[in-house]
């Protein structure tokens, strides 16, 4: 999208900024001296060469222009005007001795607004000048409210696309726990003193299993219900960086039941940094569980901690599937998931969730992935933050 043009008439005291053309210096001053007098700022410039130069280093809100003129006539200016997309909106009003109408057609067909036949008056060039300077506000009106509605537009379409897709979620990823602890109580109900203790306790794993899933979707639609509002805090602590990396990791490997190679290491002297502790558990905890869910068994993760004076480094390297390079643009998107992870099961909000709280701690995230070969993730955090609530707010 084009971005829409400026126009000096806002600022306080100036009515326009005006460029006049012409290689008569009696002209020139003359024009200058009576536009100067009504509140508007003027340049001038005595060859077309010279407007040309003039129209790249100051905005303009019009241009009076000369025909005749040696080298390049007026024609051939304004003709180099239109055909740049920086000058081609600004208004020209042809001013020339020039009174045939052919002469006038011509300027017309080469992008003019009016025309002024020289000798002219001066009551005559101020109202054409203020008309068209009337117009030009309107037109930059009118261009800055299609693009508002053009944002508005695409917000409201990013909204439904969120409704919906956060309804295909709920309908879908919410539905299958229900379905599951339905299913495991009426067995439980129904099955009475036929079902052996060691059954019994099975089935009761897989309802507090469909219970912690569903838990922990509800947890993740609410936290992007929080960043979506806007009111989503960093709250930094003092935290002993390694000492918290490597529970995660055991946690992480105690889960996956070895069915992984997880490598942890950790490099630098910082032990106490400021870090939300609650932020940073989402983003790690969201990074490696993406790892292990799209790598193939017994694959290799590595889980890495680089740590200086100003800043942790966070890197997540796995094996996996990959993500296909068209992909790779849309992947904090909420709800976006690529277009092969076929049956693996997920809600497209993790990625999502993960930047806005890099965001949150004014980090910075960055992705390097080939489909087939594998994924490695970088989280870069300041770890010299102050005590203060930072407070993210929502850019969409």
């Amino acid at each position: 999208m084009s971005s829409v043009p400026t126009s000096h008439t806002d600022s306080p005291g100036i009515r326009g900024t005006i460029l006049i053309v012409d290689d008569t210096p009696n002209n020139l001053r003359l024009l200058s001296s009576m536009l100067t007098k009504q509140g508007y700022e003027v340049r001038s410039a005595i060859s077309g060469s010279v407007a040309l130069m003039a129209v790249r280093t100051v905005p303009l809100d019009l241009i009076l222009l000369d025909i005749n003129m040696p080298k390049m006539n007026g024609y051939e200016v304004c003709q180099q005007l239109k055909a740049d997309e920086q000058t081609r909106d600004i208004p020209v009003i042809f001013l020339s001795a020039l009174g045939e109408p052919l002469d006038k057609v011509q300027a017309f067909q080469v992008g003019g607004v009016d025309y002024i036949t020289k000798p002219f008056q001066v009551e005559e060039v101020l109202a054409r000048v203020e008309n068209h300077l009337m117009l030009r506000r309107m037109q930059i009106e009118l261009q800055q409210a299609k693009a508002d509605a053009l944002r508005a537009l695409a917000q409201e379409q990013e909204l439904n696309r969120l409704k919906s897709e956060f309804v295909a979620m709920i309908s879908h990823d919410f539905r299958t726990p229900l379905t599951s602890i339905q299913g495991f109580a009426e067995l439980l109900h129904y099955g009475g003193d036929t079902l052996t203790t060691e059954m019994q306790e099975r089935y009761f794993d897989k309802i507090n299993a469909a219970v912690e899933h569903m838990l922990y979707l509800l947890d993740e639609v609410l936290m992007i219900g929080r960043i979506e509002s806007g009111t989503t805090q960093c709250q930094p602590v003092p935290l002993d960086l390694e000492q918290f990396c490597r529970e995660i990791y055991e946690s992480l490997e105690l889960s996956a039941h070895h069915q992984y190679k997880i490598q942890f290491s950790y490099t630098g002297d910082c032990k106490q940094v400021n870090i939300d502790q609650v932020l940073l558990n989402r983003i790690l905890t969201n990074l490696l569980s993406n790892a292990i869910k799209y790598s193939p068994e017994h694959s290799q993760i590595d889980f890495n901690v680089y740590c200086d004076t100003r800043n942790a480094v966070f890197e997540i390297k796995d094996e996996g599937i990959g993500i296909p390079l068209e992909n790779q643009q849309q992947l904090f998107k909420t709800f976006y998931r690529c277009n092969n992870v076929g049956q693996i099961k997920g809600t497209g909000l993790g990625l999502a969730v993960v930047k806005r709280c890099v965001d949150a701690h004014q980090g910075q995230i960055q992705l390097e992935s080939q489909e087939g070969v594998g994924t490695t993730v970088r989280v870069q955090l300041p770890i010299e933050m102050n005590n203060a609530v930072y407070e993210l707010q929502n850019v969409t």
